[in-house]
């Protein structure tokens, strides 16, 4: 597994993936909001055609978040604080910090690791 794929996974464990959540339902591990991927919307949250496509599509916009690919101004610089300042923002009813604690914490990282160690395995 790469390490993007164990971000994801962190991720798809935090967001409260388990039979009925609404990642479930809506095969979306990652609680996208948007994705060019998603087969719809439901709740203003993405829903997938099937796990592997939300999945796909949760690689996908961290690996593009991850290499400053996005509108997001994150950085392969950028730490994961700054990915879920973004990723779960406050003003949405969130606690971005916290939220990168216990990614980090799952990771065996500190919440200031930088995104480029996500993707550093990814050539």
């Amino acid at each position: 597994m790469t390490r993007l794929e164990t971000l994801c996974e962190a991720i798809r464990i935090h967001e409260g993936w388990w039979p009925m959540s609404r990642s479930w339902r809506n095969n979306n591990p990652g609680n996208l909001r948007w994705s060019k991927f998603q087969a719809g919307n439901k709740d203003n949250f993405s829903y997938f055609s099937s796990f592997t496509s939300g999945w796909l599509a949760l690689w996908w916009d961290l690996w593009c978040k991850c290499n400053g690919l996005t509108r997001t101004k994150l950085t392969p610089e950028s730490t994961l604080i700054d990915l879920f300042d973004v990723w779960a923002p406050s003003s949405d009813g969130n606690n971005p910090t916290k939220y990168a604690t216990a990614v980090a914490s799952r990771l065996g990282v500190t919440p200031y690791y930088k995104l480029k160690w996500f993707i550093e395995d990814i050539k």
